[in-house]
C-alpha cells in the first residue's frame, strides 16, 4: 500500500536554539519562495541534540534521531522535499565527540536522502568562538551551559574537527555547505544576533532556491509546541501540525 501523496512542498528543519529563534523568519522566506501548499517539519529547541535526550529548564526532548519527525515524513510522499541541517556543533558542549556527532548527522542525512531531499548543511561558527579571549569563553560557557564543564582548547579542537567532517560529508553526498559569517554574531559566540537573523536564514536557504525577499513573518494560528515533550516530569505534547499560517502553510514541531 503506497503512502498518501502530499500536494505541496515539505521543508525539513533540523537544529537547536538558533533554529527555534528563526522559525518565523524561515516560514516567511519559505512562504515567499514557494507557491502552493507548504509544510514545515521542524526538530528544534534550546540545547537540542542530534542523538541524545536534551534537558533545558525542566523540559526534556528526545534526540533528533528518535523524534517523531521521521515517522511523519515516512507516512507521506511529497512533490518536493527541501532540508536545512543546522546547529550541528551544539552537541559538543554536552560532551559528544566530533566523530559521534558525525554519526548522528549521517543518520539524519541518510533518512533525508530516502525522501530525495535537497539539503543545505551549515558550518560551525568557528571564527566567532575563536576570537573570544579565554576569560570571555569561560563566562559564556557558564551562562549558556551552566551544568557542563567545558574546556576551551578541547571544545575548539573538536569544533574544528567537526567542521572539517561536515565539509567532507557535504562533498561526499553532493550537499551544499554554507558557513556562517562572523558579522552575524555579537558577544554571544554561538547565537546569531537578532538583527542578523534574516540575513543568516536567507543565506542558508538561498541554495534551496528560496531567494525571494520575504514579507513580514506570517501570523501563526495555533500553538507552537512539540508532538512529544516532557516538562517537569509530565508528558505534554500536542497533535501535529501544531500551527498554520496563511494561506495553506503548516508547521509540525518535533
Amino acid at each position: 500500500m503506497s503512502e498518501p501523496q502530499s500536494a505541496g512542498t515539505r521543508v525539513v528543519l533540523l537544529g537547536a536554539s538558533n533554529l527555534s529563534a528563526g522559525l518565523r523568519q524561515i516560514a516567511a522566506l519559505a512562504r515567499a519562495g514557494i507557491d502552493g501548499p507548504l509544510e514545515l517539519y521542524a526538530a528544534a529547541g534550546n540545547g537540542r541534540s542530534y542523538g541524545q535526550l536534551s534537558r533545558f529548564l525542566g523540559r526534556v526532548l528526545p534526540g533528533i534521531d528518535a523524534c517523531g519527525l521521521w515517522s511523519a515524513l515516512d507516512a507521506t510522499r511529497s512533490q518536493r522535499t527541501l532540508a536545512l541541517v543546522t546547529d550541528v556543533g551544539n552537541d559538543l558542549a554536552f560532551g559528544a565527540s566530533a566523530a559521534q556527532v558525525q554519526d548522528w548527522l549521517e543518520l539524519a542525512l541518510e533518512r533525508l536522502a530516502r525522501h530525495g531531499a535537497s539539503v543545505v548543511i551549515t558550518g560551525l561558527p568557528l571564527a566567532s568562538v575563536e576570537r573570544m579571549p579565554a576569560w570571555e569563553f569561560r563566562l559564556w560557557s557558564k551562562l549558556l551551559f551552566p551544568w557542563h564543564s567545558i574546556e576551551r582548547s578541547h571544545v575548539l579542537a573538536q569544533a574544528r574537527e567537526l567542521d572539517a567532517r561536515v565539509g567532507e560529508l557535504a562533498r561526499a553526498r553532493g550537499l551544499v555547505k554554507v558557513d556562517p559569517l562572523l558579522e552575524w554574531y555579537g558577544h554571544d559566540p554561538i547565537h546569531v544576533r537578532r538583527g542578523a537573523r534574516r540575513q543568516a536564514w536567507a543565506s542558508y536557504l538561498a541554495p534551496l532556491g528560496l531567494r525571494a525577499s520575504p514579507p513580514a513573518a506570517p501570523e501563526w494560528r495555533g500553538r507552537l509546541w512539540y508532538e512529544r515533550v516532557r516538562v517537569l516530569g509530565r508528558e505534554c505534547g500536542v497533535p501535529q501540525p501544531c500551527a498554520r499560517f496563511d494561506p495553506d502553510g503548516s508547521l509540525r514541531l518535533y
